[in-house]
């Protein structure tokens, strides 16, 4: 391990947003460290057996989801500690047995997933609201063609965190063509958004109903959708919007009170409710039904083979974030309050300022000694 005195120069600090400590108020500044070589495995434990090589990214683009907001941090972490999860950026060194990535390769991934402090205290990673990040190379693929850096660090979290809902949860990919009517809920959010498109065009949805504003109709209709319940008019619990055992999957984007009870009655024998929000069902189920509760961000230490599978989707099946707002990071805070309106369409996207060519070549050299 490099003495930690190559880190406190002032050419091997960086443009940051998190906690200086874990009793402080998040804030932005320019005394964040750069990430050395080794960091991760000293600072986390119990990693998966595949968290080997560690990446130092040059970040161009992070963003925003709800849980990035308030994330929850050990006492134990390190500190300063950078938030932020999406990640796009540049590999500019790599450290330890990589075998997939290179300098120069452009990469996305959530570099946001529950962990372990060295102590054993239960944390998040983070790291990518800030010029220079760490990664696992297990967490980063290379981004889909044609796609540009700030689209691509709207999509994982809630792109991962769909795919797994559909195919791991809903079995969608192994229900038989006339088995896939699927009822998403909050279909112009960033978890929505990719669910629609993966519903109707990956995995050929036989109906894609979901619910949003009126105002989102066209959006969301553009993404896939088939059926579209405004929420403002409709309750779609209701048997007249939508009748009772008429679907195969329901699955849920927004968590409202009560939905688990009443998703659970929209579905037919063999058919599955998933939640990302905990709005598990209550009663008794009904027979041949099935109801699934996870979090996204527990299996996001070793998540690059998903991503790699989400990059695969081509051509009209390809996974796009068509809606996005953008705000440099030192207005993170105010990109923050937007989201806990908890009225995004799309996703916020947070700009990251360059790192300076002087910059650059601090952190390779740190990387490379």
């Amino acid at each position: 391990m490099l003495p930690l005195i190559l880190i406190a120069t002032q050419a091997a600090v960086m443009d940051a947003y998190g906690k200086t400590s874990p009793l402080v108020a998040s804030a932005y500044g320019s005394s964040y460290p750069v990430p050395v070589p080794g960091n991760l495995h000293e600072w986390y434990s119990q990693l998966p057996d595949n968290a080997t090589c560690e990446v130092l990214l040059t970040v161009a683009y992070s963003s925003v989801n709800p849980s990035d907001i308030h994330p929850t941090m050990a006492v134990s972490d390190h500190y300063p500690k950078p938030m932020g999860s999406d990640v796009s950026g540049v590999v500019t060194a790599v450290h330890g047995p990589c075998t997939r990535l290179k300098v120069g390769d452009q990469v996305w991934g959530d570099i946001g997933p529950n962990t372990h402090t060295a102590a054993g205290a239960k944390t998040k990673e983070l790291g990518a609201y800030a010029q220079f990040a760490v990664a696992f190379e297990s967490q980063l693929s290379v981004i889909p063609n044609g796609m540009g850096l700030d689209e691509a660090a709207s999509l994982p979290k809630v792109a991962l965190t769909s795919y797994k809902a559909l195919v791991w949860y809903a079995k969608i990919a192994a229900r038989p063509m006339g088995k896939r009517k699927i009822l998403i809920l909050g279909g112009s959010s960033g978890t929505g958004s990719v669910a629609v498109q993966l519903a109707k065009h990956a995995f050929n949805g036989t109906l894609v109903t979901t619910t949003t504003s009126a105002k989102n109709f066209d959006y969301v209709r553009s993404l896939g959708a088939d059926v579209l319940i405004d929420y403002h008019v409709s309750d779609w619990w209701n048997t007249s919007v939508v009748t009772d055992g008429s679907q195969d999957v329901v699955y849920d984007c927004v968590g409202e009170s009560g939905t688990g009870n009443r998703a659970v009655k929209k579905l037919r024998a063999g058919g599955d409710y998933v939640t990302i929000t905990g709005a598990l069902a209550t009663d008794e189920l009904p027979a041949g039904v099935q109801q699934h509760s996870f979090i996204n961000s527990d299996t996001n230490l070793g998540s690059a083979n998903l991503l790699e599978e989400l990059a695969a989707f081509s051509g009209p099946n390809a996974i796009h974030m068509t809606k996005l707002t953008s705000y440099d990071l030192v207005d993170v805070d105010k990109a923050f309050a937007e989201s806990e309106t908890g009225h995004v369409d799309g996703k916020l996207v947070i700009r990251v300022p360059p790192a300076s060519a002087k910059e650059l070549k601090s952190a390779a050299a740190v990387w490379a000694a």
